[in-house]
């Protein structure tokens, strides 16, 4: 097993174009020499084990930096640069950094955050050092060199370190369904602070020796530009993303893509469907951070007749339902494998199956669907009622483009549903009309709210925090 700045190192001997970030291309041999400043500089200053942050857009000088990290034991650690100052100084506090660099345009909002921490850091522009010769080290394959936070978008982040070993492996599994080579073009649209924004196709293109487009400030017209102009064959998003795009998609030049996955979230049918007619599958992913991220994919062969499902593990990942042996069932997903992670930052150390906290269904064919998540789930007259199930409802009707449910207390029933709906044309009660024909009357929603969109994290997940204290302020 090799780690990533060697991997980098063979892949720069063979030369080409590695990154284009607008006005930028960089070639795989600079990207090389680029990362070894990095370690070079890195190494007088720091020891082993020590954490760098930035702050910042995604860029070509964080990859370089990363693999300046994995050459000298170091963890990058990037933040969210979409969270508050005191939401940053709560992960400064954290990660303890030794170092915090910014790029021009978050550098007063790392200085504040700096400001609200307990944990002082320095803080530093993110530019190249000066050039330096390749180095002679042997880095641990197994030694974190990437601290990704968990979303938050319910409870506080949590930091989950990927090792080099990881990294590689999860890339891997990936490439049983992307087989990238040097003659893919990869548009990557998540931020560097998601753990998507690496190991769902940037680090294995970068593997692969293919060129990766980067956007950093996602933009759906701009995004649509950027596959036309350098004939983008592989991308991922989230399904918000995806509808942004597909908003704006008249007359774009889609011939290029021969893949699209999508994660982050269920894709619903009807979005599926609209990409199809324009020519673009869409492949449904799942991942978690902590399994670095890739789980469960539909194969581009099959996406037509996939509606609703996650797919099946990627090639090495093993995964399980909770209390069901074999067969069709439902339960507690569970995963295992080489990508997954060993414990959360400052944890226990983590051994055996991953317990993901999604409630998942398996049919006869081995094929899975995610029902949602165990904690979001309401006893509602003590019947068990699943978000997500009432969500796949809503997004049904032919008028709505957005929803989501929460759980509100209920005097009489303990809990009830309120639905959250971005529909231009809709009534709420014809809504819940539309739900009383579908589902059982306990899980049709007690109110339906419109609204023009629903609040999201920096990746497109819905903030069920903040709909359910929406929720509990509007009851009438």
């Amino acid at each position: 097993m090799t780690d990533l700045g060697t991997q980098l190192r063979r892949r720069a001997d063979l030369g080409g174009t590695a990154v284009v970030c607008g006005d930028q291309v960089v070639g795989y041999r600079e990207l090389d020499a680029r990362a070894d400043a990095w370690a070079a500089h890195l190494r007088e200053r720091l020891a082993p084990g020590e954490r760098v942050a930035t702050l910042c857009q995604a860029g070509i000088e964080q990859i370089a930096l990363l693999y300046g990290c994995a050459r000298t034991g170091l963890l990058l650690a990037p933040l969210p640069y979409r969270l508050r100052p005191g939401e940053l100084a709560a992960l400064l506090d954290d990660a303890t950094p030794a170092l915090l660099l910014t790029d021009p345009a978050h550098r007063e909002a790392a200085a504040d955050a700096v400001a609200h921490a307990a944990h002082r850091v320095p803080v530093a522009p993110l530019s190249t050092p000066a050039a330096a010769g390749p180095l002679d080290t042997a880095p641990d394959p197994d030694a974190p060199v990437l601290l990704c936070y968990t979303s938050g978008s319910s409870g506080r982040p949590r930091g989950v370190p990927l090792s080099s070993r990881m990294c590689i492996a999860t890339d891997e599994a990936l490439d049983g369904v992307a087989r990238l080579t040097t003659d893919d073009v990869v548009l990557q649209v998540l931020p560097q602070y998601h753990v998507g924004g690496w190991t769902v196709l940037p680090l294995l293109a970068l593997a692969r020796g293919a060129t990766l487009v980067l956007e950093p400030d996602f933009d759906p017209a701009r995004a649509l530009r950027l596959i036309a102009a350098h004939r983008v064959s592989v991308t991922m998003a989230v399904p918000a993303m995806y509808r942004m795009m597909l908003a704006v998609a008249d007359h774009a030049e889609l011939s290029s893509l021969r893949l699209a996955i999508c994660g982050g979230g269920a894709l619903p049918a009807e979005l599926a469907r609209s990409w199809w007619e324009l020519g673009v599958p869409l492949c449904q992913g799942y991942g978690l951070t902590e399994a670095g991220p890739n789980v469960l994919c539909v194969p581009p062969d099959e996406v037509a007749s996939s509606a609703g499902f996650a797919g099946v593990p990627y090639p090495g990942v093993e995964v399980a339902l909770a209390g069901v042996a074999d067969g069709p069932g439902r339960g507690e997903l569970l995963v295992r494998g080489a990508g997954t992670f060993a414990g959360y930052w400052r944890g226990p150390r983590h051994r055996g199956w991953l317990h993901t906290g999604d409630l998942a269904e398996r049919d006869r064919r081995g094929w899975y669907r995610i029902a949602g998540r165990l904690d979001d789930r309401y006893v509602s007259g003590g019947e068990n009622v699943h978000p997500a199930e009432v969500e796949r409802v809503l997004l049904a009707h032919p008028a709505v483009t957005d929803a989501a449910v929460v759980s509100v207390p209920d005097r009489q029933w303990g809990a009830v549903g309120v639905a959250f709906v971005v529909a231009a044309t809709a009534d709420p009660e014809s809504v819940r009309d539309w739900c009383r024909q579908r589902l059982a009357g306990f899980k049709v929603p007690a109110r339906v709210l419109l609204v023009p969109e629903l609040p999201r994290t920096g990746i497109g997940k819905v903030c069920r925090d903040l709909l359910r204290e929406q929720a509990r302020g509007d009851r009438r």
